[in-house]
């Protein structure tokens, strides 16, 4: 193995091309560094592995407070330099930081096939809390445009403490905060029956992925799923996005011309 010097910092100018270099065919579809890189860059959250001049690897964290939860996301490791211990070393950079903050709760995504960092993580004292899978949809119009969902209070959630959201790609654990905050601005998605809360979905605006809304089923019936799924293509079309992406931990979504289903873990640690 060889012996480097690991040095990490902030990313600078120069660090863009040289990461985007070799983040392009990091997963079956492609990467998505690219389009997140600039708004990393400017909210605190990016660090870089330097090594002989050459950003050669990189990491972002993103700390929540309220949540008491640190996300780590967009470990990348150039070919070359693979096997040096650069991932770990930039998992246990945020452990600290999470530290530091009295974060106790540390969560990141790992894909499913991805075996190398499933058994990094692992060995770093991480668990799989659930698995969930990803499906893209087309942003058009659609003749469900009657749609109503029912008013809810969390009090009617029994188990909300277990309960994530996603919202750039970040799984949050949903919390009486911002779950009024999700409420106000009618991004909580729920159906009924006899005054039972049946299905429940959440709808998410992107801060870092542009033109792209988040759709989380929660659970429910595929029958309000697909309410769910008819809602947010027309809420799309109006709000001018074109991508749509739904997350959920159901393996088939029973509906047509939903994108091909890509998998991965929710992993996290307790400090």
């Amino acid at each position: 193995m060889k012996e480097f010097t690991t040095i990490i910092r902030d990313p600078i100018l120069s660090d863009k091309n040289q990461i985007l270099s070799f983040c392009k065919k990091t997963f079956s579809w492609g990467d998505y560094i690219s389009e997140v890189w600039d708004s990393w860059q400017n909210d605190n959250g990016l660090v870089i592995i330097e090594k002989d001049n050459t950003a050669v690897a990189m990491c972002h964290g993103v700390k929540f407070q309220n949540e008491n939860m640190l996300w780590i996301e967009g470990i990348r490791v150039k070919e070359n330099y693979r096997k040096n211990g650069f991932a770990t070393s930039l998992i246990k950079y945020f452990e600290k930081i999470a530290n530091d903050f009295g974060i106790k709760h540390l969560n990141m995504l790992v894909e499913t096939e991805n075996t190398q960092s499933l058994n990094l993580v692992k060995k770093l004292g991480y668990q799989i809390i659930s698995k969930w899978n990803y499906f893209s949809l087309q942003s058009k119009k659609n003749s469900h445009t009657r749609i109503k969902f029912e008013s809810i209070d969390i009090n009617e959630l029994k188990n909300f403490k277990n309960i994530r959201f996603v919202e750039s790609w970040r799984w949050i654990p949903l919390t009486k905060d911002n779950f009024e905050n999700l409420n106000f601005h009618d991004n909580i998605l729920c159906q009924k029956n006899d005054g039972e809360v049946q299905s429940l979905g959440i709808i998410s605006e992107s801060n870092s992925f542009e033109d792209t809304i988040i759709l989380t089923i929660i659970f429910g019936r595929y029958a309000d799923i697909h309410k769910m799924i008819w809602h947010a293509q027309n809420l799309s079309v109006k709000k001018g996005y074109s991508k749509i992406r739904i997350l959920t931990e159901s393996d088939d979504l029973k509906m047509n011309n939903i994108g091909n289903k890509f998998p991965f873990y929710l992993v996290g640690k307790t400090l």
